[in-house]
């Protein structure tokens, strides 16, 4: 087993290295930014203004374009027959909805979002149902195989478990480490900072190392490249934009009057500076210990009263606002620069929505679209490698499989339905096949498919056999 614990040595430090940036991709899409610089010594009130100024935009970026994506079945082309291929077709299918397929793969999505590369893996479960399974680069290292790097030769899983000590008020971290490769998968304990130990060695199932892997952008030696770290600067100055805005508004949003030339210190009979004194005559200290003057009372400000000041060189004038108008220019500037670069159109800020019809909507969403588009063929391979691992987790041989098998995707594009169902309506009017006609209906999947082709079919023997049934019915039976 030792070259084994040498893989796992390697994988947890590539873990460890890749972790600080991988936290602070998760923390920036969480809300949880860094605050705007402010000077030194700032008093509280900055302090506040700093937190208030954070406007959580890259959870829209990763969000977006995951909200439509959606896997609706695999097409593994399996059988002899249409009828047999989408018997197997469901039957996979199956599998991935047994393990909530539906709710996790928005996990898998954003992972792709946010890090440039999503992890499932696959491993035989009870009943025949393989367990699907979104992993997270936080706890899985996966190495390329040195002829082909898009290609996984090995992987390492490392697992936290925390536990108390025998008081009760110490907590212990302990890790637990899975090596897997093609034959074998590896178990070791590291128990409170120690050193790995193993514990057991047993045969791999699969045959194969059991992760399937989403990339995206991945450069040509299978690193994976997050689009989320450009947009972690832009992000930051649309914080500070905000930050500097609502320091404007808390300080110069209004008109400020001030008063030049007037000192409001009371002088004695000699001109002299009066100070205040206690009930024994003695002078009154403030907190570094100077004496506190008499200070004139010039009043309140209100529109009913008038405010006089003595002195020949006193001046009273108004400072204008701030246009708090040149803020909002520069910060939908930056915004749009956010959005532009993000490929999130526009419709997402609804100051930008005017009552926009279905092909203006759609010309809006071209951006947008291209880059689903892209999602959509860059994880593909990655559903595709998890049905495959599923089918062999489930018993299946190894040698059936094929290579063809695709995804199935909901339609993501922006359309009215009427759009849709008077597209639909004209391609089977040309004989195109119902059931490709009936995938275009948002949200359809292939067991939906299914149920409207075999209500198809049965309202289609019922119309033939009361068309049977008619002139018998029109018969009239003499005794």
């Amino acid at each position: 087993m030792a070259d084994a614990l040498d893989r796992l040595r390697y994988g947890e430090a590539r873990i460890e290295n890749r972790a600080p940036k991988v936290a602070r991709r998760e923390a920036y899409v969480r809300g949880e930014q860094d605050l705007p610089f402010a000077p030194k010594g700032a008093t509280r009130e900055y302090q506040v203004l700093r937190e208030y100024s954070i406007a959580n935009w890259t959870d829209l970026y990763v969000s977006a374009p995951v909200q439509r994506l959606n896997v609706t079945g695999v097409r593994a082309g399996i059988g002899e027959t249409d009828e047999e291929r989408n018997v197997t077709n469901s039957e996979i299918w199956r599998w991935f909805q047994a393990n909530k397929w539906g709710k996790r793969q928005s996990q898998v999505f954003a992972d792709i979002m946010k890090h440039g590369l999503g992890m499932v893996s696959v491993w035989p479960g009870e009943n025949g149902i393989p367990k699907i399974r979104p992993e997270s680069m936080e706890n899985v290292y996966l190495h390329p195989s040195d002829e082909d790097p898009f290609v996984t030769d090995w992987g390492v899983k490392i697992l936290k478990v925390s536990s108390l000590t025998s008081f009760g008020t110490e907590q212990v971290e302990d890790l637990i480490g899975f090596v897997y490769d093609s034959e074998h998968r590896y178990r070791y304990e590291k128990k409170d900072g120690g050193q790995w130990e193993p514990v057991k060695r047993l045969p791999n199932q699969l045959g194969r190392v059991p992760f399937a892997t989403f990339d995206y952008k991945a450069r040509a030696n299978g690193e994976p490249w997050s689009g989320l770290d450009h947009m972690i600067n832009q992000q930051d100055s649309l914080n500070t934009i905000r930050f500097n805005m609502l320091l404007a508004m808390q300080f110069s949003a209004f008109r400020q009057r001030v008063i030049t030339g007037f000192d409001p210190r009371v002088l004695d009979e000699n001109g002299q500076i009066a100070y205040q004194t206690d009930e024994d005559g003695k002078l009154r200290l403030d907190d570094n210990g100077q004496p506190i003057p008499v200070l004139v009372d010039i009043g309140k400000v209100g529109v009913d009263r008038l405010l006089t000041f003595p002195g020949e060189q006193t001046k009273v004038f108004d400072m204008p606002e701030s246009n708090l108008a040149n803020y909002t220019h520069v910060y939908d500037s930056f915004l749009n620069t956010f959005f532009a670069t993000g490929q999130i159109p526009t419709q997402y800020m609804p100051q930008k929505m005017s009552n926009l019809t279905g092909d203006a909507l759609a010309g809006a969403e071209s951006a947008f679209a291209s880059l689903i588009k892209e999602l959509q063929h860059a994880a593909d391979e990655g559903v595709t490698e998890v049905a495959e691992l599923a089918w062999i987790a489930a018993g299946k041989p190894a040698d059936e499989w094929n290579p063809a098998a695709e995804a199935s995707w909901g339609d993501a594009e922006a359309r009215s339905f009427s759009q849709i169902v008077d597209a639909i309506t004209k391609l089977i009017a040309v004989d195109f096949p119902h059931r490709a006609g009936f995938e275009m209906i948002p949200g359809a999947t292939d067991q939906k498919v299914n149920t409207w082709m075999q209500q198809m079919d049965d309202e289609s023997f019922t119309r033939a056999l009361s068309q049977i049934e008619r002139p018998f019915q029109d018969v009239t039976v003499e005794d």
